[in-house]
């Protein structure tokens, strides 16, 4: 009964999602990058860099689970509280799955990612420059956002081939499924690798505040972090096939390709010939 009721408000709110993947997609092609090296925040509205990141990150892998476990839109009073069955629907059991069913390894892909992103990645970095708390409180936003519409869909809406044993579920669909988890792995490992460049870089540089990165994936592009950002959310989303997942590939495309394009013109415009002119933003050979 409340995964009916609540149905209508979980489907509005992908759509606005998806929507809202384009308007930001535009603003950042004008604005550039809200955050990071090429911003410069001062005044009460400029927030501690490393504890906003933290802070803000978090929310993401909290907020899924929360609406793994429980019923937020009831929770909160965004639907009137539903009437308890007096018998397990066939949906509720299919809650009662193997430890190790494909539902608990989505959810425990997405904490391993969050579990660096949201700690690791910022505790390992020298510095941070201060943000706008402008950013930090959008950024909640989408996390929020985010998080329930993957921790919903795989509590409540996610087809029942999710309970079984995550084996069972990978050879169901054997060739997509695979190829999900190598690019996930692949994708996260990239993306810890070429952050390692960066942050090895930055606590190098003595006399200078930037340099040209160099190593891996840098040959190719300017941010080959986001790249492999998004190669892991695409594999995440094949692995899933949730629409939820889909959307938030989407909206980290939308996020991640205006903003390399915008640090790729920075490194171009700081490195006058000296820049490889071979690079591109994002893509190999592409953009």
């Amino acid at each position: 009964m409340a995964s009916i009721a609540e149905r209508p408000l979980f489907d509005s709110v992908l759509r606005g999602f998806q929507a809202s993947s384009l308007v930001a997609a535009g603003a950042l092609l004008v604005v550039g990058s809200p955050y990071g090296s090429q911003t410069s925040y001062q005044g009460w509205q400029a927030v501690n860099g490393r504890m906003a990141w933290i802070a803000m990150e978090l929310v993401s892998p909290a907020m899924l689970l929360y609406a793994f476990l429980g019923n937020p839109a009831y929770d909160l009073g965004v639907l009137p509280a539903a009437v308890p069955a007096s018998e397990p629907s066939q949906d509720d059991q299919l809650f009662d799955g193997p430890c190790w069913s494909a539902r608990n390894m989505l959810v425990l892909a997405w904490l391993l990612h969050y579990a660096y992103r949201a700690v690791v990645y910022p505790l390992r970095q020298t510095s941070r420059k201060p943000m706008h708390l402008g950013i930090v409180l959008a950024a909640v936003v989408f996390n929020t956002i985010n998080g329930y519409l993957n921790g919903r869909w795989l509590a409540t809406y996610a087809p029942a081939e999710h309970g079984q044993m995550f084996t069972s579920y990978v050879a169901a669909r054997c060739m997509r499924r695979v190829l999900g988890l190598v690019l996930f792995a692949a994708g996260m490992c990239g993306n810890i690798y070429h952050d390692s460049i960066l942050t090895s870089l930055r606590c190098s540089q003595a006399a200078q505040r930037y340099s040209i990165p160099h190593g891996g994936l840098f040959g190719l592009v300017s941010c080959p972090h986001y790249l492999c950002e998004l190669v892991e959310w695409l594999g995440y989303a094949l692995l899933s096939d949730s629409p939820a997942a889909w959307t938030f590939l989407l909206n980290a495309a939308c996020n991640l390709v205006p903003r390399a394009r915008f640090i790729h013109r920075w490194y171009q415009s700081a490195f006058p010939g000296e820049y490889p002119s071979s690079r591109r933003a994002i893509l190999p050979f592409l953009l």
